[in-house]
C-alpha cells in the first residue's frame, strides 16, 4: 500500500481535529478549567484521572500513564493499526489522505483493492445463494444435520456452497476480462491444463473476514472423505494467512474490541460451533500453526490468551509450537495458558455433547506458561533415572534462560524445583551458571532504548532530561524565546562541552524552530517511527510542575519562561565548571590552546546570557 505523507499527518490532519470533540464521541468528558476530564477508558477507576488538553492536542491518564494524540487514542480505543487510525481520522476530519511522492498509487491501482474486496464479497453472496437453492441442499443439510448449526448461525457466518460446475464463478461474476484476472489474483479461479476453472467445487464454503469485516479469503470443506478435507485460498494481495485469524472480527465485534480473553482453537467449525454455544471469544489460525504475528495481533486486544488443543500427541505438539512461538514476545501483563480437551473431543463435539460450561471448565483450569513448559519437558525424559534427570534439568534451564521476563523465569524455576525434587537454591545456582546460546540470545534480545520508563525522579534525573521534557511539552514557549535566549549558541556550547544528549537536543530544537505553531501532538507524529519516538513518548508526560498550586491550570507564560531559563542554567552549570577546571589546569601547565578554548567558551557563555 502507498505510504502516507508524514507532513499531511502533522501539518494538516492533527491541527484540523479538535481532540476533545473526537474523544467525547467515545467517553463522557467533563469541562475542567481549560481541559476536560473523565474516568479513564483504558483501566478501571472510580475517580477521573483521564485528561484531554485542547491546547496541546493531547490526552493523558495520570493513573495508567497512557497518553498521546488523536491518532494514538483511536489506535488504543479501537485497537486499530496506525494506517487504519489515520484513515479513519482523516474521514472524520473530512480530509483526503495524501501519499508520499513515488509511492502513491494511481487512482486505478487504489481502486483495484476496492474491486478485490467487492469481488470477494460477491463470491460469498453467490455461495450463500447456492446454499439456499436445490443445488446446495446437500451443503445445507451438512451444516444443519451433521454440524447441528442453526439457521441464525448459518446466516451470520455467511456460510455457503460451491457447486460442481467448474465455470460457476466465470459465468456468474466475470463480466470483463479484468474480473476474470482479479479472481485469478485472488485465488478463486485457477489456470490448469483444462483452462480456467473455479478453485472450489462441491464444497461447503466458509468465508474469512479481516478486522474490518471484509471477505478476504475462503475455506472450502468437503462433506465426505474427499482429499484434501479443507482447501484454503492462496495468499493474495489482500490476504496473508500468517497475519489473519479466523473469527477475530466477530470476537472483537461481540466484545466491543476488548474480549476478557481469547481462546485459540484449531478449526473453523470449532469457532463457529463455540460461537453458536455462546462463546464469543474464539479464533483459529488459518491452515497453519499459530504464528508470532497472530499472537501479537491477539495481544493488542486482550491480556489473556488460551491455546486450546486436543489432548493427544498432535495437540501437545501444537501447544509446544505455540509456546516456542510466544516466548520471545512475552510481555509484562500478558498471560498465555494451555488447555487440553479429552482425546475423544474437539471444541465442536464437546460443546454439542456437554454444553459450553464443560468447555469453559477446561479453559478455567488451563496450565500457565511456566507450568506447561516444565511439565512438557519432563514428559520427554525418564526423570527417575539420574542421567535422564540431568539431561531434563539442563534442557529446562536452557529454555528458561530464553524467557525475556525475570518474573516468569522465577516461577518456572520454582516449578522445576518441585518437579525434580531439587532445592530452589541449587536450581537457581545452576541457572545462574548456565550461559545462553549466543544465537538464541540475539533472537530474544529486545531492542535497546534510549530511555527506560521508571519513576519520575529517574526520568528527570539530569538537567538535560528536564530540558528535553520542557521542549516536548512546551514547544511554543521554546519557539517564542529561541532568538532572545540565543538557543543556537546554547546548543553550540552544549556540544563543545560534550554534554550527553546534545544530539537529541539539536533534533528537538530543529523540530520546534522549523514548524510554526507546533504542539506536542505534532511532535509525536513528526517523530513517530524514528529514533526520537521513544524519547518523546517517555518524556511527554514527565512531571515538570508547570501547573499552579492546587489548580489544573498551567502557569502563566512568563512563569513558564522563567522555568525554562532555570533549566538552561542548570544544564550548563556542572559541565561548564568541570570543563573550566580542566582547562585552567592545562593553562597552568603552559598549554596555550587551552587558553584559547577557555576564552571561546567564556564568550559563548556571555553571549547566551545577554
Amino acid at each position: 500500500m502507498p505510504l502516507i505523507k508524514k507532513s499531511f499527518i502533522s501539518e494538516r490532519l492533527i491541527p484540523n481535529v479538535a481532540i476533545e470533540r473526537l474523544i467525547s464521541q467515545y467517553v463522557d468528558l467533563k469541562k475542567s478549567g481549560s481541559n476536560y476530564s473523565c474516568c479513564c477508558p483504558f483501566h478501571a477507576e472510580k475517580s477521573p484521572s483521564f485528561v484531554v488538553s485542547p491546547s496541546r492536542q493531547m490526552f493523558n491518564c495520570f493513573g495508567c500513564h497512557v497518553h498521546g494524540n488523536a491518532i494514538d487514542f483511536l489506535m488504543k480505543y479501537k485497537n486499530l493499526g496506525f494506517v487504519d487510525a489515520v484513515e479513519e481520522l482523516a474521514q472524520y476530519a473530512g480530509l483526503q489522505v495524501e501519499y508520499e511522492e513515488g509511492t502513491t498509487k494511481s487512482q486505478a491501482e487504489l481502486d483495484k483493492y476496492k474491486h478485490y474486496y467487492d469481488l470477494m464479497d460477491r463470491c460469498a453472496a453467490l455461495y450463500t445463494k447456492v446454499l439456499n437453492s436445490p443445488e446446495g441442499k446437500v451443503g445445507l443439510d451438512y451444516f444443519k444435520d451433521k454440524r447441528e448449526l442453526s439457521e441464525k448461525t448459518i446466516v451470520e457466518a455467511r456460510l455457503g456452497f460451491a457447486p460442481k460446475d467448474p465455470k460457476f464463478l466465470i459465468n456468474n461474476l466475470c463480466k470483463t476480462s479484468q474480473d476474470r484476472q482479479a479472481l485469478i489474483d485472488l485465488g478463486m479461479l485457477i489456470k490448469g491444463d483444462y483452462g480456467i476453472r473455479s478453485m472450489y467445487r462441491n464444497r461447503v464454503m466458509i468465508p474469512i473476514f479481516d478486522k474490518k469485516g471484509r471477505v478476504i479469503s475462503f475455506g472450502g470443506r468437503t462433506m465426505g472423505d474427499d482429499k484434501p478435507k479443507y482447501m484454503n485460498t492462496k495468499e493474495t494481495i489482500i490476504y496473508k494467512k500468517r497475519n489473519e485469524l479466523f473469527g477475530l472480527y466477530e470476537a472483537l465485534k461481540a466484545n466491543n474490541n476488548r474480549p476478557p480473553r481469547i481462546v485459540i482453537v484449531e478449526g473453523y467449525m470449532d469457532v463457529i460451533a463455540l460461537r453458536q454455544a455462546g462463546c464469543t471469544f474464539a479464533v483459529a489460525s488459518l491452515g497453519t500453526a499459530t504464528t508470532k504475528e497472530q499472537l501479537q495481533e491477539i495481544f493488542r486486544y486482550t491480556d489473556k490468551v488460551v491455546c486450546c488443543y486436543d489432548g493427544d500427541s498432535a495437540g501437545r505438539h501444537a501447544a509446544w509450537h505455540a509456546l516456542e512461538t510466544v516466548t520471545p514476545i512475552l510481555k509484562d501483563g500478558k498471560e498465555i495458558s494451555f488447555a487440553f480437551l479429552p482425546p475423544e473431543h474437539d471444541p465442536d463435539s464437546l460443546v454439542r455433547a456437554q454444553g459450553l460450561s464443560s468447555f469453559i471448565h477446561y479453559l478455567d483450569k488451563a496450565m500457565g506458561y511456566s507450568e506447561f513448559l516444565i511439565l512438557q519437558i519432563a514428559h520427554n525424559y525418564d526423570i527417575t533415572d539420574t542421567n535422564g534427570l540431568s539431561t531434563m534439568l539442563n534442557d529446562a534451564i536452557v529454555h528458561i534462560k530464553n524467557i525475556p521476563l525475570p518474573a516468569v523465569q522465577q516461577v518456572a524455576l520454582a516449578i522445576l524445583s518441585k518437579a525434580t525434587n531439587i532445592s530452589q537454591e541449587m536450581i537457581y545456582e545452576t541457572f545462574k551458571n548456565t550461559k545462553l546460546d549466543t544465537r538464541k540470545d540475539l533472537a530474544y534480545k529486545e531492542p535497546k532504548e534510549d530511555l527506560k520508563k521508571g519513576n519520575s525522579s529517574d526520568l528527570l534525573k539530569t538537567p538535560m532530561r528536564r530540558l528535553m521534557a520542557f521542549i516536548i511539552q512546551q514547544p511554543t514557549v521554546v519557539a517564542s524565546v529561541y532568538q532572545s535566549f540565543a538557543l543556537d549558541t546554547f546548543l553550540s556550547l552544549c556540544k563543545r562541552l560534550n554534554i550527553k544528549g546534545s544530539e537529541v537536543l539539536e533534533q528537538l530544537l530543529d523540530i520546534v524552530i522549523n514548524k510554526h505553531g507546533i504542539t506536542p501532538a505534532n511532535i509525536i507524529e513528526i517523530t513517530r517511527d524514528t529514533n526520537l519516538e521513544n524519547v518523546v513518548r517517555t518524556l511527554m508526560e514527565a512531571p515538570l510542575n508547570l501547573t499552579a498550586t492546587g489548580a489544573a491550570k498551567e502557569l502563566p507564560l512568563v512563569d513558564r519562561i522563567e522555568v525554562l531559563s532555570e533549566i538552561l542554567t542548570q544544564v550548563l552549570q556542572k559541565p561548564y565548571k568541570e570543563k573550566a577546571n580542566d582547562l585552567k589546569l592545562k593553562m597552568d601547565q603552559g598549554n596555550l590552546s587551552a587558553l584559547k578554548e577557555y576564552t571561546a567558551i567564556q564568550k559563548e557563555i556571555l553571549s547566551s546570557d545577554q
